[in-house]
């Protein structure tokens, strides 16, 4: 009985010891892996915070690049706006050229009728003359686009330009049907082509074009049915050398003036003598200037400039 009461304390004691035992072997076994578990926790915990982090920096990207893309959107919207309206400006402006070429092309297209008349004659006698040059807009247009020429000897150049010898030649048969019609000698048929020009408008260059000097070509002088001094003296230059004559433009530089020389024989008066040849002055400005007049001058030394050297 009393061996009985004995064991049951023990027994307890026992089951107690091996529960411990039991759980300080299991601590001993699992702790190290709960401890790696742990350890292992932790870093996911920072893995998870720091992929959060970057989470959050990609959507606050994100939302950016997609603020950026709707301004962008909205700035090429507007770009867009802008083409269409140039396109449509354009498109305008294209209409109006088109309009304005076509335009251009119809006034090229006029022929322009000019009307001479004047009275030439001596004190015995004097006729009417009425004459009439159709010009095309077109041919005009081609020579008043032409550079001007920087020299006076480029003057001769600008008399004896072939583009318009056509025109000039219908002057020329109407001086030379005039001439035997009415029996002029040499002498009066070179005073006619002078009482024509000098019938001519004296004009200005600084009135009549942009420019302080302005040398016309002789189709321009014809066209514009006037000029200055150069203008009217490489005008009759033209047209005495397309009737055979030999003339010069004659540059008066201390009297800011010019005018042409002829040679002919049989004439008396004023005139400059080039190698040997004497070229007597005709005044292509004012009125009733006859050959080998000339006019008033302080100094009348002059370049002599022959259209035929």
């Amino acid at each position: 009985m009393s061996s009985s009461r004995v064991s049951v304390p023990f027994l307890v004691v026992g089951l107690l010891v091996g529960a411990v035992g039991g759980y300080f072997g299991a601590f001993m076994v699992y702790q190290p892996q709960l401890d790696n578990y742990q350890v292992q926790n932790a870093a996911l915990s920072l893995s998870v915070s720091r992929l959060q982090s970057n989470l959050s920096q990609a959507e606050t990207r994100t939302s950016m690049l997609e603020s950026e893309l709707a301004e962008a959107e909205e700035q090429i919207s507007g770009y867009e706006t802008k083409v269409s309206s140039y396109e449509v400006q354009v498109s305008s402006l294209g209409s109006q050229v088109s309009d304005l070429q076509s335009r251009l092309d119809n006034m090229l297209s006029i022929t322009v009728t000019q009307h001479y008349e004047w009275v030439y004659g001596t004190w015995l006698w004097e006729e009417r003359y009425r004459w009439d040059l159709p010009i095309p807009m077109s041919l005009y247009c081609e020579y008043y686009e032409r550079p001007r020429p920087t020299s006076w000897s480029d003057w001769v150049s600008m008399a004896k330009d072939p583009s318009d010898d056509y025109y000039i030649d219908q002057m020329i048969q109407q001086i030379n049907a005039a001439a035997i019609r009415d029996g002029f000698t040499e002498k009066e048929k070179v005073n006619f082509v002078i009482s024509f020009v000098q019938s001519l408008p004296y004009t200005e260059d600084d009135v009549t074009t942009p420019w302080n000097e302005y040398p016309r070509y002789p189709i321009e002088t014809l066209f514009d049915r006037g000029g200055d001094c150069e203008d009217t003296s490489i005008l009759v230059a033209a047209l005495l050398d397309r009737l055979g004559y030999d003339v010069a433009l004659l540059i008066l530089l201390y009297e800011d003036h010019a005018a042409v020389g002829v040679s002919i024989e049989g004439v008396y008066g004023s005139y400059y003598e080039y190698e040997g040849e004497k070229y007597f002055y005709l005044e292509t400005t004012g009125d009733d200037w006859t050959i080998g007049q000339i006019p008033y001058f302080e100094d009348d030394r002059a370049y002599i400039y022959p259209l035929n050297p």
